[in-house]
């Protein structure tokens, strides 16, 4: 979790955690006082999920952000990894046996 909070630019590429603030998200979670410490940090909630902002202001949800994937040093998510390996399995698909 950074300690400063700042808007990723609205590039619709570059990918941030989804934060909110506003009097009417949530108090926190029922009978759930230690995920509700993890969701809150200094008047933030914390989604839980990574998106990205298009040029017009639209909010694009790509991933939960507990399904990010280290891997070398990146940080791969989820739905990528899944791309590739459905793009490489239809390359294969449409390759000749050998």
């Amino acid at each position: 979790m950074k300690e400063t909070i700042e808007s990723v630019p609205s590039d619709g590429k570059t990918v941030g955690e989804i934060v909110l603030q506003r009097s009417n998200i949530m108090k926190g979670y029922l009978k759930g006082e230690k995920e509700t410490a993890k969701a809150f940090h200094k008047g933030w909630f914390f989604a839980g999920d990574v998106g990205v902002i298009h040029p017009n202001g639209h909010l694009e949800i790509k991933d939960r952000s507990k399904d990010v994937n280290i891997l070398g040093g990146e940080n791969i998510r989820s739905v990528e990894l899944e791309s590739i390996c459905n793009t490489l399995l239809s390359i294969l698909a449409i390759l000749p046996a050998f």
